[in-house]
C-alpha cells in the first residue's frame, strides 16, 4: 500500500474517474484516510479495497491498518455521486464514505464530493466543495436513503 499526501492522492484518484451520472456505476479505486499520533493524516490508496463488491458479497470489512495507524473513513473514485445500494454497511462498520465523481454536465468539469456518514443518529449524505448536489442527484440520493433505512435501522437525512 502506498501512502500520499492527500490532496495530491485524490487527484490522482480523479484524473483516472469516469464523469458524474454514468449509466452503470463504476468503481475507480478506494483507499482508507489513516490517522497516526504526531503524524498528519494520510489518503492511503489500497488496491485491494472494493467496497462496491464488499458491500454487495456481505458485511463491510477495511482490513487491518499499517502498524500505528488508524482508519478514520474510506473514499472511493466512482462513476457517479450517489451512493450505491449498499454503501450504507460501510457506515455501519463505523467509518464515513467519502464518495468522488467527475460530473460530466459541469462546464468547469468540477469533482463532486459526497460524504455517507452518521451525524446525530441519522444516516446522511452531505456535499462537500464547490459543487453541490443537482435536484436529480437528490432525488437519487433520497431514494438511497430511503431504501437503505430498513436495512440500516436509523433516520435518514441530505444535506
Amino acid at each position: 500500500m502506498k501512502h500520499f499526501p492527500g490532496l495530491v492522492m485524490v487527484s490522482l484518484l480523479l484524473l483516472r474517474a469516469y464523469p458524474a451520472g454514468a449509466a452503470e456505476l463504476t468503481e475507480i479505486a478506494c483507499g482508507r484516510n489513516l490517522e497516526k499520533a504526531g503524524a498528519p493524516p494520510q489518503m492511503a490508496l489500497d488496491p485491494s479495497l472494493h467496497v462496491l463488491e464488499q458491500t454487495r458479497a456481505g458485511k463491510f470489512d477495511p482490513g487491518a491498518p499499517p502498524a500505528g495507524y488508524a482508519i478514520k473513513s474510506i473514499f472511493c473514485a466512482r462513476s457517479d455521486i450517489v451512493p450505491a445500494p449498499t454503501d450504507y454497511k460501510v457506515v455501519q462498520s463505523g467509518y464515513p464514505l467519502m464518495i468522488f465523481a467527475r460530473d460530466k454536465d459541469d462546464k468547469a468539469n468540477r469533482t463532486r464530493i459526497a460524504v455517507l456518514e452518521m451525524s446525530g443518529g441519522q444516516l446522511r449524505v452531505r456535499s462537500v466543495g464547490q459543487a453541490g448536489f443537482t435536484p436529480d442527484m437528490i432525488q437519487r440520493i433520497q431514494t438511497f436513503l430511503d431504501t437503505s433505512l430498513p436495512e440500516f435501522g436509523k433516520t435518514v437525512s441530505i444535506k
